[in-house]
């Protein structure tokens, strides 16, 4: 592995780290609620993220310079368009999914998946737009930390 790809990787582990603070920020702001247990929303979102979104955010890159519309904004429409594929993926994780609830994005908790997933994949968006087009990093580097900082905090405060 060579010192250049490091960047992708700290920038789907900053990307999963977006995605839990804005579940655990929109859950508290909009539903006035708190994580009790990290253990559920680990195990659902984590296999998630870095397995199907890993391929999303691949194939979208892929597809986008094969086609030649590869640019900042289409790649980001793109992961976020994605962003509802996990969404669907996580009740099969969690246990509770069947055919009669595919409205499932549409609820109060498919809606804080998809805001997990969507916030994710802008991060992811600028995350990889900085590497692949080998920008100064400096930018996307202070954006995951201060991202870390809300994650400490999210988890000191909950």
């Amino acid at each position: 592995m060579k010192k250049s790809d490091l960047i992708y990787i700290w920038v789907l582990i900053s990307s999963y780290c977006a995605g839990i603070v804005a579940y655990t920020l929109s859950m508290f702001l909009v539903y006035n609620e708190e994580v009790i247990d990290w253990g559920p929303l680990i195990t659902w979102t984590a296999p998630t993220f870095f397995t199907v979104n890993l391929l999303l955010f691949i194939l979208s890159v892929f597809f986008l310079k094969l086609i030649n519309k590869y640019f900042f904004w289409t790649q980001t429409i793109l992961f976020a368009i994605g962003a509802i594929i996990p969404v669907y993926i996580v009740p099969f994780l969690s246990g509770f999914f069947n055919f009669a609830n595919i409205s499932f994005p549409f609820t109060q908790e498919g809606f804080l998946f998809y805001l997990f997933f969507l916030i994710a994949a802008l991060v992811s968006s600028y995350g990889i737009w900085v590497a692949q087009k080998r920008l100064n990093p400096k930018s996307f580097l202070l954006v995951s930390f201060v991202i870390l900082i809300f994650l400490i905090i999210t988890i000191i405060l909950n």
